[in-house]
């Protein structure tokens, strides 16, 4: 906008192209012509016309980078001790991973924690300590109409806190917050903090979505409930299944999402991390 709140004039026009029949103008001798195919760059001369596609924006532009502004309160620090001690169980009891989905509220602006039934699958180091593998759980319908999904934390039980390369595979298609607690042999834990939406991830400060200045260390009470809806197999006992010979590991879910952070890469990936 210029001073007196008016568009310029761009040297060069653009044009919308907005139905199939959209023709190009004639008259120009250069012009851009915006389509779903991407921004073309138009040329009239005497002799040819052509449209091809554009290799950069028009110089009149002003440049712009990815921004994001999260108008959601932080996750309160009373619900970050509970969860913390219900991974921390999930984690102590068997080595493995365990998740919470959030939901606002939009009633009565309260984060609402979810904690779908969820397999945990495990291995066995050379010492026979557990270690986790990975994390399969199905989204459930939403106990409210006023309740709006908008992230999740998952643990990654004694690992470092990091989105692994499953992370973000599984996380590409699903806008939101996504945060993973790591080093849960202490307290507070390691966090790690990403928003994703229109397969962009914006990393942030783990500080930035939860309250953690008024967090004073997990819960001593563990919700049982939360801990009865993790069933934790063995990798080789979850293959089995999957070959068709053991139990639907998900007989009471709706078929709403395919299994989460299934076979965890271990390898951190080669980008900032928030701490």
């Amino acid at each position: 906008m210029t001073t007196d709140g008016k568009a310029p004039r761009l040297v060069t026009p653009i044009y919308v192209k907005t139905r199939p029949d959209t023709r190009a103008p004639d008259d120009d001798a250069c012009y851009y012509m915006l389509t779903r195919s991407g921004l073309f760059i138009g040329r009239n001369t005497a002799h040819v016309a052509s449209l091809v596609p554009a290799r950069q924006c028009p110089g009149e532009l002003e440049p712009q980078k990815p921004q994001l502004d999260l108008r959601y309160p932080k996750v309160p620090a009373a619900l970050v001790a509970r969860i913390t001690a219900f991974f921390w169980t999930i984690a102590a009891r068997h080595g493995g991973e365990a998740v919470v989905l959030l939901a606002f509220d939009q009633t009565s602006g309260v984060i609402r924690p979810i904690v779908p039934p969820q397999l945990a699958t495990v291995g066995t180091d050379w010492r026979g300590q557990p270690y986790p593998i990975g994390l399969h759980y199905q989204i459930p319908p939403l106990p409210g109409r006023n309740l709006r999904l908008f992230g999740d934390i998952h643990s990654h039980a004694f690992d470092p806190a990091y989105a692994s390369t499953v992370d973000v595979r599984d996380e590409q298609h699903w806008p939101g917050l996504h945060v993973v607690a790591g080093r849960l042999d202490q307290d507070p834990p390691r966090w790690h903090a990403e928003y994703v939406v229109d397969g962009t991830r914006f990393d942030l400060a783990p500080d930035s979505v939860m309250d953690l200045d008024a967090y004073r260390g997990r819960s001593t009470e563990v919700d049982d409930d939360w801990v009865s809806r993790v069933r934790v197999e063995s990798g080789s006992q979850y293959r089995h299944t999957l070959t068709g010979n053991g139990p639907d590991p998900y007989p009471d879910d709706s078929p709403t999402h395919s299994p989460h952070h299934e076979e965890q890469d271990r390898t951190p990936p080669g980008r900032p991390s928030a701490r």
